[in-house]
């Protein structure tokens, strides 16, 4: 394959490949949608400003928000005209994607780039094995597929071409602005999330990467880079101007490093933009004067990671913090007005029933307005892999993986993969089916919108987890 010639502006799409279910692909974390919600891919709006930044023409096809099978996902993709295509794909999906990226090279006959969880290791290796795809990009901040698009010659960090040799992981570093990101493309399209009160969403970035290495996740491996105070703020004004209501702000540790965001809130609290949003951070992150700026900025929601009730398990998978710290943080943002979601990872290696039984009681004790309980699964890149593979517990090739619990796959030091759905149903119904938690919700909902979301997320949920 080649790349389109440098010259005319040329046109290239934006690619989600179709579905069975939800399936979220982007920020190199697939997984299924247990409770069908489905937020704008990042990967896809941010590139998508840089290829119109060196004169591209951007388009978007995303079967799977949009409910397209293949046949018409693939008519869609081959109407576009495409001299090139850069395409979501995920572990989660891969046996999928795979077949339908293939059948989008073909049809189109142009070159194919992905993104995604499972290229995130050996990347050379997966281009190796997938011989229809062109290209990998690594870091989806990166500006170099498209001046790789353009012709240019460059030396690359992100970008994996088709043939290219085995190579360190590039990690990323230091400020870097971005092009206003093509969200005109997603507005329009049915991205529903639990935590919006308000349609349409976005979704947008401020720092990239993390700066803490938990030993289960991506984000801590890709080093972390921040984009300058007014490079957001107008991409925020742009948002504002195209009608956006609500934004899932994508960091994954909001706050940290703290002067850059302090700077940041003050110039959105002075902006007044009008903008719910929320965000991830970390319960020994934020602190009162935090917390009270991003609620000032309009942030309503916090996700924070709890991840076990075990102290061994948070000590040995690198979270730097304990029970008390975590309660503290919960009681901390009820006391500001700001709504909290607790997330939760079940079955990491050292679990065992009675660490699952602590969990779901200490998710229970929580003043969390949502909790989200994962399955732990070892992805590429991560450090928790590494030791998966080096302790036997999964074997080196495994591609096809599924955190909501779907597709177990890692056995722990008292349970078989598979009871770990048994476990994530219990503790779900346990959460969620609380007298107590079921009416402090309905009070605190504000807007019908908001209302009947979270009605039916609800409903997706519970109907997920019971059994059939």
């Amino acid at each position: 394959m080649t790349s389109p010639s440098s010259g005319a502006v040329k046109r290239v799409l934006l690619l989600v490949p179709p579905s069975e279910g939800v399936v979220i692909r982007d920020y190199y974390c697939s997984k299924t949608s247990q409770a069908r919600y489905l937020h704008p891919p990042i990967d896809l709006s941010v590139q998508g400003g840089w290829l119109r930044s060196c004169g591209f023409e951007a388009s978007l096809v995303d079967a799977t928000v949009d409910r397209l099978d293949a046949e018409t996902a693939l008519q869609q993709a081959v109407a576009a005209r495409p001299d090139a295509v850069f395409a979501l794909a995920g572990a989660v999906s891969w046996d999928g994607d795979r077949r339908f990226l293939q059948r989008v090279a073909e049809a189109t006959g142009s070159p194919v780039y992905a993104s995604g969880d499972l290229f995130m290791q050996d990347t050379a290796a997966m281009l190796d094995r997938s011989p229809f795809l062109a290209g990998v990009l690594t870091d989806f901040t990166s500006d170099e597929l498209a001046r790789h698009l353009v012709g240019e010659e460059f030396e690359r960090d992100a970008l994996v071409l088709a043939g290219d040799g085995a190579r360190d992981f590039r990690r990323t570093r230091g400020a870097r602005p971005v092009p206003t990101p093509a969200h005109d493309l997603f507005v329009g399209h049915d991205y529903r999330y639990g935590f919006a009160r308000a349609y349409p969403m976005a979704g947008v970035y401020v720092g990239y990467g993390c700066p803490y290495t938990c030993s289960f996740c991506i984000t801590g491996e890709l080093g972390s880079s921040l984009r300058p105070t007014e490079n957001v703020v107008e991409e925020w004004r742009g948002l504002r101007d195209l009608g956006v209501r609500e934004m899932f702000v994508q960091d994954q540790c909001f706050g940290q490093p703290r002067a850059a965001y302090d700077e940041l809130l003050a110039a959105l609290a002075t902006e007044d933009l009008g903008l719910g949003w929320w965000t991830f951070s970390r319960v020994d992150v934020i602190d009162r004067p935090l917390v009270r700026a991003m609620r000032a900025a309009g942030c309503h929601t916090l996700i924070l990671g709890v991840e076990s009730a075990d102290e061994e398990i948070l000590a040995n998978h690198r979270k730097g913090y304990g029970a008390e710290q975590i309660r503290e943080a919960f009681a901390l943002c009820r006391s500001e007005g700001v709504r909290t979601a607790a997330t939760f990872i079940l079955g990491l290696p050292e679990e065992t029933p009675e660490t699952i039984k602590r969990t779901i009681d200490f998710a229970c004790s929580l003043p969390a307005d949502y909790a989200s309980f994962n399955v732990a699964v070892p992805r590429a890149g991560t450090r928790l892999r590494e030791r998966a593979v080096q302790e036997g517990l999964v074997d080196d090739d495994i591609e096809v993986m599924d955190q909501s619990g779907t597709e177990p796959v890692l056995d722990t030091r008292g349970l078989r993969a598979e009871e770990l759905v048994r476990w994530r149903r219990r503790a779900v119904l346990s959460f969620y089916l609380r007298p107590s938690y079921l009416w402090r919700r309905l009070r605190h909902v504000t807007t019908v919108t908001e209302l009947v979301g979270q009605l039916r997320e609800a409903w997706m949920l519970l109907r997920n987890v019971t059994p059939r």
